[in-house]
């Protein structure tokens, strides 16, 4: 054979092993790649500190229920706005460390818009959706896309000592004169305490007074808040800051429960959630606290509680997202919401639960608020909302520490929101 033969023969010798070689390294790399059927996903679930046992039985539940799939819970500051600064830091730089993500109700357009969410329409069925509140709802859709399933929904209330108090006020003027009359007795220290620090719990707060006293904020494109009744309103709570603790204006949720819970207060501004800690066996107030719908004021028709609550979204960057899903699945069904609020005090947005006897059991009240719940106000639904709270938590808390007025600050919070949403177009 001539040489000439022999090296053509070598090459394609080489060649051959060359492929095959490629090739099975090529199904080795694809094989190695494709997670095993019984591999074990983790995923991070990050939420605010919960002092109710709900979040540790709503991950046991579904990890029993899926055992391949571990939830890392990432807790966050109890603060609403470190909780969004957080978020906001990481989704803006791409992090993909979060996979699930609890939301408070005023987040989903800022962030839809900034697209840090994945689209939930055709997991969130139509069908998924009509059996839940349409509040709720409502606040998880923006831009024609749904972008999160509602968890809890949430709508301020009056809690009160029943065994001084016999009928709760309807007014705000009656509570005033309530708590003036009966502070001292059964160990109480203040009329009232509530939610006073520079943050978004205090725009919730200070818009419940402007609402149930006829005011308004933002109807359509028009900023509405410069008006009488709105001034009269947050006039209403710098009053309670004088019959309230001395450090009220740095008082967040727990806060407030802390004080009214050992008993030291009349009446508490707070959210539902406080009252299986307000009943539980360790309780110093335990059987002795009632709750009432938020009072009026002079110049309004009915107390108007504000809309809160809180939604599950899947982070756009996250690795196991079809694992998020289902973790988001079980815990707003049936099964996971009835978790929630037997163990946590949170509202259902399952329309179902409220008819549920070991949940009414529970929380009796519920049966009787349900309308309440259902038709609280909203804040502003914006992608601009970030900016319109920060003006109103900067100014609402000047007028608590008495630096400006009411009526200076409702003129400061007309022309910064009047800007903002000249600026943005709208």
């Amino acid at each position: 054979m001539s040489s000439k033969k022999l090296l053509v023969l070598f090459i394609t010798f080489l060649l051959t092993v060359s492929l095959i070689t490629s090739c099975s390294s090529n199904n080795t790399s694809s094989t190695s790649q494709t997670p095993s059927k019984n591999e074990v996903v983790t995923i991070t679930y990050s939420t605010g500190k919960d002092s109710t046992p709900a979040t540790k039985k709503l991950v046991e539940a579904f990890e029993k229920k899926y055992p391949n799939i571990k939830v890392k819970v990432q807790e966050l500051p109890n603060s609403t706005d470190e909780q969004h600064n957080t978020y906001v830091t990481a989704l803006s730089a791409g992090d993909s460390s979060i996979d699930v993500l609890a939301m408070d109700v005023i987040w989903t357009p800022e962030f839809a818009a900034a697209n840090w969410l994945l689209p939930l329409d055709d997991k969130f069925t139509e069908e998924m959706r009509s059996k839940m509140l349409p509040g709720p709802v409502e606040a998880v859709t923006y831009n024609g896309h749904v972008w999160a399933v509602p968890r809890f929904t949430d709508a301020g209330v009056l809690y009160y000592r029943k065994d001084i108090i016999s009928t709760p006020p309807q007014t705000w003027d009656e509570l005033i004169q309530m708590a003036k009359e009966n502070v001292g007795k059964e160990g109480t220290k203040y009329g009232i305490v509530f939610q006073g620090n520079q943050y978004e719990g205090l725009v919730c707060d200070a818009l419940e007074l402007i609402y149930s006293n006829g005011g308004s904020v933002i109807e359509g494109n028009k900023v509405t808040i410069d008006t009488p009744q709105a001034i009269a309103g947050l006039q209403y709570l710098i009053d309670l800051v004088k019959i309230a603790p001395p450090g009220v204006t740095t008082y967040q949720e727990e806060d407030a429960r802390n004080v009214f819970q050992q008993g030291e207060a009349i009446f508490m501004r707070n959210w539902p959630y406080a009252w299986s800690l307000l009943n539980s066996d360790d309780s110093p107030v335990k059987g002795k606290v009632g709750i009432a719908p938020i009072p009026r004021g002079k110049d309004g028709k009915e107390g108007s509680p504000v809309l809160g609550g809180w939604n599950l979204g899947i982070n756009k960057y996250s690795k196991h997202p079809e694992e998020a899903w289902k973790f988001i699945e079980f815990v707003t069904s049936e099964e996971g919401q009835k978790i929630t609020a037997l163990e946590g005090g949170n509202l259902p947005t399952l329309k179902s639960l409220y008819q549920d006897k070991e949940v009414l059991a529970k929380n009796p009240y519920w049966a009787d608020f349900y309308d309440v719940f259902i038709t609280a106000k909203p804040r502003p639904v914006s992608p601009f909302y970030p900016q319109m709270s920060d003006s109103m938590q900067i100014n609402f808390h000047k007028a608590l520490t008495g630096e400006i007025t009411a009526e200076q600050t409702i003129k400061n919070v007309a022309k910064d929101l009047s800007e903002i949403l000249a600026k943005s177009g709208k």
